[in-house]
């Protein structure tokens, strides 16, 4: 069986080596990779120079502006990604105008955060931490349409380099600061040191070029697709984040710290590998000129070695919990196992969401990750009292079938519908 599975992911590997997606999704997953183990070893030194108060204050800053950060998913870039080229330079000037907007707004956020942070924790600098963070908000709008531009264009490589030259530069900033004598600083100001970098490898890719003569797309078209995919987003930040707080409330501090241990070993790759294959399958659902087919390829050469991977890290987890962990997690190794099996469930469903994103259906994708957060989160309330294992077990289960059904039902949908539903056409 572990032979069969071995060979059957490297005859799909080999065979996705030669095509463009995959290439793209290579060069993503890489980036995600390289951050992960940057993460870690800046951890590791963070871990060495800073106390338990300085973590806890750069996470307040940190939590904060992830919070806000999210609301720059708001599917502005993806109606960019999408529109078709008559209109494109309409939609892109709307959407710089709009982005423009949002990232004025989430700057003042981000400064008003900070304030309502110094009046609680005063002369901890923690509210200064979280206002000088809106600053990276300002930079944004100079360089996102080029990054827009280049996920439209699929130029997946220049938006991996990039990326990782940013973490990069992030990790080894913390390490020095740290080293230096900053304290929660060292965690918190590599975050808008680094943006410079982003900023101008976007401007150096040169990936959008303004024409204003073009005129505007109307805002309404925009916001009507961009919405839903905004709802979309907090779904799944919903999903990811309130596991935590229901395991919490019904299990205890304790459990959650074994939850949460089983989370990150179990679903931390397979969340950067979905990551990677939605950013990559988005762009190139929308250029495909028969969706339902190109929808089921990539299902079949990307997303089954993906699934398989993550059953093979699950039968593998026994094994390697111990070893890379240590003894005293071994206890949690078939938790860990069960959640790997969830992997597949959100590569599904990612999958159809991107589709029914490419098809202009932006209120599918946001009941789609809305249906997927209430078959992950709905067994921890349902079934607590027969035990975390138990409930993991109903919560993968549901999730699977659920993406089962989502991913049949995807497969035999037409592209002929929705396609100017939303104001943005491809």
């Amino acid at each position: 069986m572990f032979t069969t599975t071995v060979d059957t992911l490297k005859a799909k590997f080999t065979q996705a080596a030669n095509n463009k997606l995959s290439r793209n999704v290579g060069w993503l997953t890489a980036a995600e990779l390289i951050s992960r183990f940057g993460r870690i070893v800046a951890a590791i030194i963070l871990a060495r120079q800073l106390d338990a108060v300085a973590f806890g204050i750069a996470a307040i800053a940190l939590t904060i502006f992830e919070v806000t950060r999210v609301f720059t998913e708001n599917g502005i870039g993806a109606a960019v990604v999408r529109a078709c080229q008559k209109d494109f330079d309409r939609t892109a000037n709307t959407a710089h105008r709009l982005m423009w907007g949002v990232c004025l707004i989430l700057m003042l956020v981000q400064f008003a955060a900070g304030l309502i942070v110094e009046l609680f924790l005063p002369g901890r600098q923690a509210g200064a931490m979280v206002a000088i963070l809106g600053f990276v908000f300002l930079l944004m709008p100079f360089g996102v349409m080029h990054a827009y531009c280049l996920q439209r264009a699929e130029r997946m490589k220049e938006l991996a380099a990039i990326g990782t030259a940013q973490v990069a530069a992030d990790h080894v900033l913390t390490a020095i600061l740290a080293i230096a004598g900053f304290g929660a600083w060292a965690i918190v100001l590599p975050k808008l040191l680094t943006a410079p970098i982003w900023l101008i490898g976007m401007l150096r890719t040169g990936a959008w070029t303004p024409h204003k003569d073009a005129g505007f797309a109307p805002i309404s078209g925009i916001l009507k697709f961009s919405l839903p995919v905004l709802g979309s987003e907090l779904m799944c930040a919903c999903r990811d984040q309130l596991d935590k707080f229901i395991v919490s409330f019904m299990f205890g501090v304790e459990t959650l710290g074994l939850y949460y241990f089983a989370f990150n070993a179990g679903l931390g790759v397979s969340t950067a590998l979905n990551r990677a294959f939605t950013n990559a399958v988005y762009p190139h659902l929308c250029a495909a000129s028969d969706r339902v087919a190109t929808y089921k390829a990539t299902l079949k050469n990307l997303g089954l070695p993906f699934c398989l991977l993550y059953v093979l890290q699950a039968g593998l987890a026994i094994y390697y919990v111990p070893i890379v962990f240590g003894a005293t997690w071994a206890s949690a190794a078939s938790l860990v196992a069960i959640l790997c099996l969830g992997g597949p469930a959100r590569l599904l469903i990612d999958a159809a969401r991107m589709k029914a994103r490419s098809d202009g259906a932006s209120g599918q994708d946001f009941k789609l990750s809305l249906g997927l957060t209430v078959s992950v989160l709905a067994p921890f309330l349902a079934f607590a009292p027969h035990g975390l294992l138990f409930v993991s077990i109903i919560s993968v289960a549901a999730a699977s079938a659920f993406a089962l059904a989502v991913t049949q039902i995807s497969s035999q949908s037409s592209d002929a519908r929705l396609h100017t539903e939303t104001g943005v056409t491809s």
